[in-house]
């Protein structure tokens, strides 16, 4: 069975079925944990709140931060994040045209779950361990870090401003818990980069100085 959520501070629209939604329903968040061992889904999905530009924001990261904890209390089931934008605007079309008193938190943990299984390869997954880096000591005025799959490089990098250019929700939330500034899209750069660290260097290498160096790693 898969399970989908839509997370709210105090409450959480649940929603759950096999090839589609068959039920839904509004847990509070404290009781959420509990709620989904009795379920005993085989996959779990949490609605990704981005901005209506696609860019990270606080309530991003304390969404992937909830969905860790409620994956380990489960026991590390497969945990899926899905990009929910318009999901609740969506919902409240759907109950003001049907004029149900269903919750509008149901409804967006429903749409979550359609979305995943319509398209499951557009869904991030939270991963259980990353592959490791080996990379040189770096210490520059500038670097960015992009698309690169483990924070541990972090540990051999000295910058004055250290910025992260990362479109995986859930590597970019592990990044972040070390760095300050962490970026979905690369337009929202100030760019003129002493280093770059990046495992697809073509995609940003006009942020780079004229005399900086790019570095290629290699991700799996």
């Amino acid at each position: 069975m898969i399970v989908s959520v839509d997370y709210g501070q105090k409450r959480c629209g649940v929603a759950w079925g096999e090839s589609n939604p068959s039920s839904s329903t509004v847990v509070p968040k404290e009781e959420l944990a509990e709620f989904l061992r009795e379920l005993k889904p085989d996959v779990l999905v949490f609605g990704l709140p981005l901005s209506m530009s696609g860019r990270y924001s606080c309530q991003t990261f304390t969404v992937i931060e909830f969905a860790e904890k409620v994956r380990f209390s489960l026991g590390k089931i497969p945990v899926f994040l899905v990009d929910e934008r318009l999901s609740t605007k969506m919902a409240h079309s759907i109950l003001k045209e049907t004029k149900s008193n269903v919750s509008v938190d149901a409804v967006s943990a429903s749409l979550i779950l359609e979305n995943y299984l319509r398209n499951p390869e557009a869904a991030f997954m939270m991963y259980d361990e990353l592959p490791k880096l080996t990379i040189p000591k770096i210490s520059a005025e500038s670097v960015l870090i992009h698309e690169v799959c483990d924070p541990g490089v972090l540990d051999s990098i000295e910058a004055k401003r250290l910025d992260v250019l990362q479109s995986d929700p859930y590597v970019a939330y592990l990044f972040k818990k070390r760095v300050r500034f962490v970026e979905r899209m690369e337009q929202f750069l100030e760019g003129d980069y002493d280093i770059i660290l990046s495992s697809k260097p073509d995609r940003v290498k006009d942020l780079l100085k004229r005399n900086g160096e790019m570095i290629r790693v290699k991700c799996p």
